[in-house]
């Protein structure tokens, strides 16, 4: 049942109103300006009956109060008054009201007025529980589309880009440090006899061997540059800023602190090296064919000796 709340200073008014409108509404009365105030504030109408002459606090400053503040904001004011001129109507509807009923008011009137702006009221909340829940949903959508394209950047068990986003990478640094005039230097990396790995002890070891050799290259890298895991067990690494020399340093640590470093599974300790290839980027050549110059580099690597780092 919807709440009216009756403000008026004249009993026989508000008498009259609850007869007119019955059982039909849970009705509230009050005979002054300030105690209507306190009243909004702890019922929370649905609607309210607002006389505009009334001693002290009049019904224009009732309603711009009502209106001021957003917990109130929104609940439908009809002003009934006996004032009705143009200029009384005007300053009405400027205080923030609805709706103007001139006394005396016809019965049908009074009711169909309460009943469009109770439903006027009702149609604005559920559209604003709509647009809330429409928002929240798509908020929702946006973040599921945010892990999507997470989850297709990645690679899942290193959480390293994967070999599609790293080559969209690649271009756009590539372009940007092209226009500054900037190096960038390639390294291949890719685990040594890690085939053995999995055939002794199991995919569920070799996984966890390509993980921690993950970790271990990213805590020797810069934050800004980009580690992909390219292949099975094959890693490419783009420096930006970084030229041949310096691509080779780096190249160094990450060979030396997997050398040194103790793989353990199932309480079994493992050794495990790798070996890398470095090349930079050479603009007359393009990103592709520096890239395969770091995988031919590798390749050298692996065909000579193993745990080593060539250019």
């Amino acid at each position: 049942m919807s709440r009216i709340l009756i403000v008026d200073d004249s009993p026989v008014e508000i008498k009259i109103i609850r007869r007119l409108l019955g059982d039909e509404y849970e009705l509230l009365e009050v005979t002054s300006g300030q105690v209507a105030i306190e009243l909004i504030n702890e019922t929370m109408p649905d609607l309210i009956l607002l006389d505009i002459i009334m001693p002290g606090m009049d019904g224009l400053s009732i309603c711009k109060m009502i209106k001021s503040q957003s917990v109130t904001h929104e609940i439908p004011v009809i002003f009934i008054t006996s004032a009705s001129t143009s200029r009384d109507v005007v300053k009405g509807f400027e205080a923030g009201g609805q709706d103007y009923i001139i006394k005396p008011f016809h019965y049908s009137e009074l009711r169909a007025r309460i009943k469009v702006h109770l439903d006027l009221k009702r149609s604005k909340e559920t559209l604003l529980k709509y647009a809330k829940e429409l928002e929240t949903k798509n908020q929702e959508l946006n973040d599921l589309l945010a892990k999507l394209e997470t989850v297709a950047m990645t690679d899942f068990l290193t959480g390293l880009v994967n070999r599609r986003h790293m080559t969209q990478r690649i271009k756009a640094e590539a372009t940007d440090l092209n226009a500054k005039q900037g190096k960038i230097t390639f390294i291949m990396a890719d685990i040594d006899e890690f085939k053995k790995v999995n055939d002794t002890y199991g995919h569920e070891c070799g996984d966890l061997v390509i993980k921690e050799v993950a970790d271990m290259i990213k805590s020797v890298v810069r934050e800004e540059d980009v580690i992909a895991r390219w292949g099975g067990e094959e890693f490419l690494m783009m420096l930006p800023g970084i030229d041949l020399e310096g691509g080779k340093i780096v190249a160094e640590r990450i060979r030396r602190g997997i050398e040194t470093t103790d793989f353990s599974y199932q309480e079994k300790v493992l050794s495990m090296t790798i070996t890398l290839g470095v090349a930079e980027l050479d603009p007359t050549l393009g990103i592709d064919a520096s890239i395969k110059k770091a995988d031919e580099a590798l390749y050298k690597g692996k065909h000579q000796s193993k745990n080593c780092v060539v250019s």
